[in-house]
This record gives structure tokens, sequence and C-alpha cells, in this order.
């Protein structure tokens, strides 16, 4: 089976085919699409997808932009609406307690979009999450955007094993090392065709940490149109290409790799 681990189904461009989409994905062999939620809000449209849809495995998490909303400037060019960030802490471990939950995510550090005055408060709450992951045996599905050496100095201070890395955008040589001496996994977009760095993570990386999502509607393999869990089949021929390997390898390599990330504590 294919598999999709970050993705974005909440988001309003799948809200006219949300039901066509996972179809689309089924038809093209997926057997799980991790959504992962964002905000109290996506958090628990991802719960209620969980619940209609099988192949939906439900992460919940707190995106670094939005677990710093009370420090935002009010000229922040990204939409983002207050709330209690500890309230919905609280949510998360308590769904992670009664088992609701297949990882927590997305989560992370933003030194993009984000000043240094954030910073304190971003890792509260990404430790916060990576905390929960460990109490109940989750993975963690992060983003770390211009802080992936603070984010690693985290985890690896936390314990924190079972970790990927999802669209990763830093030097490749950290990922090749972290990858091999911290056991940590790595999933590449389906635009991998079009970006030297994440077309040289799948050639270089341990095969065993590979993981394919998409991050739709974004990160799309053809620029301008919108992503979707189905394109993971793309990235996954891509990857047999540089491996020398058939598609039905490289497939069940990656379906492989998922089961022992999602799987890490059963």
């Amino acid at each position: 089976m294919y598999v999709d681990i970050h993705t974005h189904l909440t988001h309003e461009k799948f809200s006219a085919d949300l039901q066509q989409t996972i179809e689309r994905a089924q038809a093209a062999g997926l057997g799980a699409i991790v959504v992962n939620g964002l905000e109290p809000r996506s958090n628990r449209e991802v719960l209620q997808m969980a619940k209609r849809w099988d192949i939906i495995k439900p992460a919940l998490g707190i995106y670094p932009v939005d677990a710093v909303c009370h420090q935002l400037p009010k000229d922040n060019p990204l939409e983002v609406l207050c709330f209690d960030v500890d309230e919905e802490i609280a949510f998360i471990e308590s769904e992670a307690k009664a088992g609701h939950i297949a990882a927590i995510g997305e989560c992370g550090l933003d030194g993009y979009w984000l000043e240094i005055d954030t910073f304190p408060e971003q890792e509260r709450v990404f430790e916060a999450l990576v905390q929960i992951a460990i109490n109940h045996h989750l993975p963690v599905i992060i983003h770390t955007r211009k802080l992936e050496i603070r984010s690693a100095e985290i985890l690896r201070h936390l314990g924190a094993e079972f970790v990927n890395f999802h669209c990763y955008g830093g030097k490749v040589k950290n990922a090749l090392r972290w990858a091999h001496d911290d056991g940590w996994w790595f999933s590449i977009p389906a635009n991998a065709r079009r970006n030297d760095a994440f077309a040289k993570m799948l050639t270089e990386l341990p095969i065993e940490k590979i993981l394919t999502e998409t991050d739709a509607p974004y990160q799309s393999p053809q620029k301008g149109l919108r992503n979707e869990p189905a394109n993971v089949i793309g990235t996954i021929k891509f990857l047999a290409e540089v491996r020398g390997w058939s598609v039905d390898e490289a497939r069940d390599r990656v379906w492989s790799n998922f089961h022992s990330l999602m799987n890490c504590c059963s």
C-alpha cells in the first residue's frame, strides 16, 4: 500500500470534493492518510474525518505560528485565530490518553514566519507536545523551518525516538546524520522531482527512514495545482528510479517504514 503521512484535508480547498479526494486516494492504492491538525478547529475536524473514513489516521497538533497566536503583530500576514493554547495542549493529551489518535502533529518550530521574541513560547509548546507523544507511545510529526538544529536539540534532550520530519528544508547533511545517528524518519513531498534537496534525500537517506507525504494542498508535483494524497504514487515512482528498484519494491519498503514509525511502541 501507499501512504501519505502528512496532509491537510481540513483545508478549505478540499471542502467541495473531500469525498472524491479520498476515493481517488483509495483507488490509487493508498492504505493510510495521516491528516494533521494545526489548531482547535482543524484538530476536531481531523477527529471527525477519522470516524467517517477508516483510511484516515488522525494526528493532532499545534502549528508553531498558532502556538504563539497571542504574540503575533497586528500586521502579521497569516490569518491566525487566537485560542487558549494550554487548553488545547490538555485536549490533545486527553485524546492521546483515550487512544483516539495515531500521532502528535503537526508541531515544531518556525524561524521563517516568526521573530526571535516568539522562540521561547514556541519551544514551550513544542516540548509539551513532544512529551505527550513520548508519554503515550505515539510518534511525533514535526515542522521545523530555519530552526532545524534547535528542533533536533530539543528532541534529543527529551529522548524522542519516533520522530518524522515533514517536508524537511534544512541542510541535507543534517538529515542524513540524524537519520543514521538518531533513527529519525523524513517524509518526502510529492514535488521531489523538481526539488534537488528532496531528490538527494530520496537517493541518500537510509531506506528504512524514508516516508512519503503530500502536505496537501501544498507542495504539488505540478506547480500551481492543488496537491492531494493520491500524488504520493509519483514520489514512489521517483524513489524506484533513483534506487534502481521496481515500483512495487519502493512502495512496499515505504509502507513497512510507515508501520515501523506508527507502531513504535506496540
